[in-house]
């Protein structure tokens, strides 16, 4: 006669725990793959806005360089800016001289002081003049507000030399779509 004996053992539960251990793992890492995709894309679309309001300064100086060269942009007539004619100190219209040998202030400042119609602002549409080419000012993409300029201009006497020499200092404030993505572009211009 066989006896079996049938021994029931008492369960741990180690597969349970093993289970839950790695289903919080999994949780972790896919909680973590989310929140760094959300950045991503918060990255990329700041650095899309900034792209954008980068292009649209580069626009504003390109047409800046114009409007110095060829063509009043209020007028659309072929009207060059000749030497420091209607600067001075107050910025009136955009086009600022604070006299020989003087210091310019802060933009801050200045764009605070400017009386109207300053600062100047890109006009998408403007045809300019060039060595008998017209130019259009490219439209600026939906949603862009127009870059904005003000043309200081800077008397200077080469060194053994009785004449003036005239450069212009362009400086240009462009915003992405977004109003707090703003880029500063500044440049000396010498026709």
């Amino acid at each position: 006669m066989n006896i079996s004996f049938c021994v029931l053992r008492k369960q741990n539960g180690a597969v349970f725990v093993t289970a839950m251990v790695l289903l919080v793992v999994l949780t972790l890492l896919g909680i973590t793959a989310i929140k760094m995709a959300n950045l991503e894309e918060l990255m990329s679309g700041n650095m899309r806005d900034r792209n954008l309001a980068s292009q649209a300064a580069e626009m504003g100086l390109r047409y800046a360089e114009q409007h110095i060269r060829d063509n009043d942009p209020a007028t659309n007539t072929p009207s060059s800016i000749d030497g420091i004619t209607g600067f001075d100190a107050e910025c009136t219209g955009g086009y600022c001289y604070y006299g020989q040998n003087q210091s310019a202030p802060p933009i801050e400042s200045v764009i605070a002081m400017c009386t109207p119609n300053c600062p100047l602002a890109y006009i998408s549409g403007t045809v300019f003049r060039v060595d008998g080419v017209d130019f259009t000012a490219p439209a600026l993409p939906v949603g862009l507000p127009a870059p904005t300029y003000l043309i200081e201009g800077i008397k200077k006497t080469p060194p053994g030399s009785s004449y003036f020499s005239y450069y212009y200092r362009v400086t240009v404030r462009a915003q992405g779509a977004r109003p707090g993505t703003v880029v500063w572009l500044q440049e000396i211009f010498r026709p």
